[in-house]
């Protein structure tokens, strides 16, 4: 279970670091295609029209690419070798990952800010699912693992015993 724990985080990690080094070769908006009118070829065309969304974009997308480098660079070590490390530094730094990708799409993926905003509203919701799931995580490991119960003699042969034979 451990095993496929590590292989789900560095899957994490590895899409999202390919998918923001897409995003950072091709930005939203496209890149200019000749040097006319002040632009130059190959530059976004988002940083020349709206700076302050090419911003919020360049530093959530790069945000997101550094995390997802260092889950696969803190991974590697424990797919080699067996390590008793804690997880949590993974964790927080595939959230990071995820929110900042979040940010980077709702600066990038309209030219409205109101649909942007309500992008961003939905870290709200986000937040939240990961504060119950964190709490009940704590909860639940804090109460130990549950032991079955003992049999005494008594139970364990009616346990055994088959249906026809009870009723004997």
């Amino acid at each position: 279970k451990e095993k496929e724990r590590l292989e789900y985080l560095m899957l994490l990690g590895i899409l999202g670091a390919s998918m923001t080094y897409q995003t950072g070769l091709k930005p939203p908006g496209g890149l200019w295609q000749d040097n006319m009118n002040g632009h130059y070829a190959g530059n976004p065309i988002l940083h020349d029209t709206n700076k302050h969304r090419y911003n919020a974009f360049f530093y959530g997308n790069s945000t997101s690419f550094m995390a997802s480098i260092v889950v696969v660079v803190m991974l590697l070590p424990l797919t080699f070798h067996e390590h008793d490390l804690s997880l949590w530094p993974m964790h927080s730094a595939i959230l990071l990952d995820m929110l900042s990708l979040l940010v980077a799409y709702a600066a990038g993926s309209t030219r409205e800010w109101e649909t942007s905003r309500n992008v961003m509203l939905l870290v709200i919701p986000v937040l939240l699912y990961i504060a119950v799931y964190v709490t009940a995580s704590v909860f639940y490991n804090r109460e130990g693992p549950v032991e079955p119960p003992t049999q005494t003699p008594a139970s364990t042969a009616r346990v055994t015993a088959t249906p026809h034979q009870e009723a004997n």
